[in-house]
């Protein structure tokens, strides 16, 4: 049996506003690291403070965590309270550069789905209107229901639809040139894009049924390129 491919799961950053007041941390669930783990991969926190090309000489296949609200397009909009640190999304975008060339696998999740879009010429709506489909938001996580396209990868890994956990304000407004729509909810809100190195969904699949098949399909696509 082949060693066990590592996963780099990205970080957010607080510069002392949240965590404790005067002091920089990083963060993020441990229940990236949980998913990772039980799909039988090596998982490994990677901060912002490693190059991206030092960080893929390592790691097999690479997990964009969730974060905060981003512009709805680069390098446009004036900054929010809960907009995610300028310092990370650049960073996440020097890496995901890296793992696309470098033929990692990458899964984007929420706010990793939605930089994914914006990086590859996407763009986003800046919040979601009241609706018939509850996403959640603000750290408040609702479940609802995904279609998914036929013709997708991941129709393979979870069929013809999924419940999910959600927990997002944003979404893709804009679908990126290389990117497919994968699934999107009841009110036509786009809730996965893949294209053939990447996975990009606006739920959380370490906290619901899903994450077993698409953490497990990271691991594996990651085990084979290592």
């Amino acid at each position: 049996m082949s060693a066990a491919p590592t996963i780099g799961i990205t970080v957010s950053l607080d510069p002392g506003r949240r965590i404790r007041p005067g002091h920089d941390y990083l963060y993020v669930g441990r229940s990236y690291a949980r998913s990772v783990r039980a799909a039988g991969g090596v998982p490994l926190l990677i901060p912002p403070d490693a190059e991206p090309a030092d960080a893929l000489r390592v790691c097999d296949g690479i997990v964009i965590s969730g974060g905060g609200l981003l512009p709805a397009r680069l390098g446009a909009g004036e900054p929010r309270p809960e907009r995610e640190e300028q310092e990370r999304v650049d960073w996440d975008r020097r890496l995901i550069d890296r793992a696309l060339a470098g033929g990692r696998p990458l899964l984007g999740v929420c706010y990793g789905m939605q930089l994914l879009n914006l990086h590859l010429g996407g763009t986003l709506v800046p919040e979601l209107p009241a609706g018939a489909v509850d996403h959640g938001g603000a750290g408040r996580i609702a479940e609802h229901g995904v279609e998914i396209e036929p013709r997708s990868a991941l129709f393979a890994l979870l069929g013809a639809r999924a419940n999910v956990a959600s927990s997002h304000r944003q979404a893709c407004a804009a679908v990126a040139p290389g990117l497919r729509v994968a699934a999107i909810a009841a009110d036509a809100v786009v809730e996965a894009v893949e294209s053939d190195g990447a996975l990009g969904v606006e739920w959380h699949p370490e906290l619901d049924p899903t994450g077993s098949a698409i953490y497990g399909d990271l691991v594996r696509r990651a085990r084979e390129r290592a």
